[in-house]
């Protein structure tokens, strides 16, 4: 009896339990029907064009740039912000459309009018007034029928006269200046159509950007250098991308509108500086062109920060030096052509380069910066070679180590030839000491096989000196690229092959030309005993810093490169750092009254004169002057920096010209000096 009702109770409940079942999978199947009706009635043309949306459109937004720091960190490159009104427009934006954006911005905003072409303006005519009307107007039936639409609107713009264009009004014309901009970019590309804009312009187009399509408000910046400008030319320039570059820049990624480094460093490491652009990702109908639903966003970042191997402190106290010195020296009898002067300090170990400073007075006496000069400029150095003579010399044999030469005049055809004084018998190291001409006359002889008594070369052997010593030179630098990382590097002027004398004159810096970026990788090969190292003026590359990090994180640090290891003996290169020694400290030194003082740390090197003819413009001669050279470095033992010295036009009538020595001093006090001050601050740091 218990069994049947425990039956019958299951009986019962087994039709409740299906009718919930059958309930439950009618409102799923409703569900799924509801959703499929959604799908295809309210959806359904969205998605088909979203299925044959095959092709993607990107939207590329400009990243602000990477700084650039000096050794110490400090930002000598920055970017000051400001915000652009930039506009993108799609593959199927007509004109109409852009010219109604136009009109809108043309109430709020003024932009800059250039000059517009005459075919602008009358495509602008015929979008103002309207193609279609335009077409019936100015084109027959005929035409119409058998031209195809390229060739009819260029028909149209054809019949297009100046009356028409004459009715164009100044509001007209504004609204062309922006539609030009609007114009300018690619598909896809934002485009910027002014920059700077104020906090007023900000807000009306904030509040009515969805009555604006393709409009967007972009952060930007400009280039700012809060150590001042000095180094402008060193740092570069940035703009928008030149003509000349875009089809090479466009095989590397960019857009015809990108903001590009154009020269000195911001051109040279351009892919470090770029910045990572935010990219927008549309999907497109190929059919319609329109874009499908919301752009997939891929944020941006700044691009990586340079740290320079200048010290910023010291180019600015070698700047004010520079200004100094010069004014001080045209005080001098003759010195009116002095105007400019320049140096470069180097590490000669490493290649860094704390300072390369150029000052130059223009026409009214102000001083403007040059230290580009530094890098482009070259001038005839004087004995400031001789170093790379006597090496060459030791090297090939011309002369033995302690040989003795009699100084004396030397006639060449109906010139003669001499030194400052006549020195009688002197040795090599007494010839870098006193700067005999006669002595490295003597090695350019024997170089090139010339017998003096003779009057003759041995054999065809006239242009045999040339060859040598340039090969020679070029070990250390001189007549060659230093394979600074800066573009363009000069290499100076090959005087080519001339007459005896003119080799000669090439034995004591007087023939062939080298900038100041030469001169000190020249006398950083003899101080670091035989290596010429790759001057540098970057150090590092890091990320970008944050508030957290002072210094951004690593990237890449660049280590001394050297170049070429020179192929002469070691004792020779001794000897001649020995001469350089004694031209800074020995009895008789051309520089020795200069510099033989604790206080510039042992230091040694060459001086250098240069006589030079000035001439006009025209060619004609004006007046004979000279150049006054310095090269150098300290310690003697163990040389931590280098420096190379020029001052142009100087005059050859005073026995007293000492510009470039002055210089000299007040370089290595200067550095001596920072260099204490740092080490102190770094002990009460810790």
């Amino acid at each position: 009896m218990e069994t049947q009702k425990k039956t019958k109770k299951k009986k019962n409940h087994l039709p409740f339990r299906l009718n919930i079942l059958f309930v439950a999978v009618f409102l799923l199947f409703s569900v799924l029907i509801l959703r499929l009706g959604v799908l295809q009635i309210v959806n359904g043309e969205e998605k088909r064009q979203e299925s044959e949306a095959i092709k993607k459109e990107e939207a590329k937004k400009e990243a602000p740039r990477g700084k650039i720091l000096d050794r110490n960190q400090r930002v000598v490159v920055d970017n000051q912000p400001y915000f652009t009104l930039t506009y993108t427009k799609t593959s199927s934006t007509k004109a109409e459309d852009t010219y109604k954006v136009a009109k809108w911005l043309s109430q709020h905003i003024q932009v800059e009018k250039k000059k517009i072409p005459e075919r602008d303006k009358k495509d602008f005519f015929i979008v103002k007034t309207g193609v279609a009307d335009l077409m019936k107007e100015r084109l027959t039936a005929a035409e119409t029928k058998k031209l195809n639409n390229e060739k009819e609107y260029k028909l149209l713009v054809s019949r297009i006269t100046k009356k028409d264009l004459d009715t164009l009004t100044k509001k007209d014309l504004q609204i062309l200046a922006i539609k030009r901009e609007m114009d300018a970019g690619y598909a896809y590309s934002a485009s910027p159509v002014k920059k700077n804009l104020t906090d007023r312009e900000i807000s009306i187009i904030s509040e009515n950007l969805d009555q604006l399509p393709g409009i967007d408000i972009m952060p930007d910046a400009d280039r700012t250098y809060p150590f001042g400008d000095s180094l402008k030319t060193i740092f570069g320039r940035v703009k928008q991308m030149p003509k000349e570059q875009q089809d090479y820049l466009a095989a590397m990624n960019y857009d015809r509108t990108d903001q590009v480094g154009i020269s000195g460093l911001e051109a040279q490491y351009q892919e470090t500086l770029r910045g990572t652009k935010e990219k927008s990702i549309y999907l497109t109908n190929p059919k319609t062109g329109k874009t499908l639903g919301e752009p997939k966003v891929i944020p941006g970042k700044r691009g990586k920060d340079l740290v320079l191997t200048i010290d910023m402190e010291l180019q600015h106290k070698m700047e004010k030096v520079l200004e100094e010195e010069i004014k001080k020296g045209r005080a001098d009898r003759g010195n009116e052509m002095m105007r400019s002067a320049y140096i470069v300090m180097m590490n000669p170990k490493t290649g860094e380069i704390y300072t390369i400073a150029g000052k130059k007075m223009d026409s009214s006496g102000k001083f403007v910066n040059d230290s580009y000069g530094a890098l482009f400029d070259a001038y005839e150095m004087g004995s400031a070679v001789k170093g790379a003579t006597v090496l060459t010399g030791l090297h090939k044999g011309a002369i033995h180590m302690g040989e003795y030469i009699y100084d004396a005049p030397i006639k060449i055809g109906k010139t003669t030839k001499k030194s400052h004084a006549n020195m009688g018998s002197i040795n090599d190291l007494t010839a870098l000491k006193k700067s005999s001409n006669v002595y490295m006359f003597n090695i350019a002889m024997r170089l090139g096989k010339y017998s003096y008594s003779n009057k003759s070369f041995y054999g065809d052997n006239r242009y045999l000196g040339y060859d040598v010593m340039r090969y020679y030179f070029s070990q250390f630098g001189l007549g060659v690229k230093t394979g600074i990382d800066f573009p363009n590097e000069s290499t100076g002027y090959f005087g080519g092959y001339q007459e005896l004398g003119n080799m000669l004159d090439m034995a004591i810096g007087q023939f062939d030309t080298y900038t100041p970026i030469q001169m000190v990788q020249y006398v950083s090969t003899i101080a670091n005993g035989g290596y010429r190292v790759q001057p540098r003026l970057v150090k590092e590359i890091r990320e970008p810093q944050t508030e957290v990090q002072h210094e951004g994180k690593l990237v890449e640090r660049f280590e001394p490169n050297i170049l070429n290891e020179i192929d002469m003996d070691k004792s020779y290169i001794n000897r001649v750092q020995q001469g350089f020694w004694e031209v800074y400290h020995s009895p008789g030194g051309t520089a020795a009254q200069y510099f033989n003082n604790p206080k510039y740390h042992n230091p040694a090197g060459k001086t250098g004169t240069a006589q030079v003819k000035k001439y006009d413009h025209n060619g004609n001669f004006i007046a004979n002057k000279d150049n006054l050279t310095l090269v150098g470095y300290a310690p003697y033992d163990n040389p931590e920096i280098a420096f190379a010295i020029i001052v142009p036009d100087a005059s050859p009538y005073s026995g007293t010209q000492a510009v470039n020595k002055h210089i000299g001093q007040r370089a290595l006090e200067t550095y001596w000096d920072l260099k204490k001050k740092t080490e102190t601050e770094e002990k009460a740091k810790q």
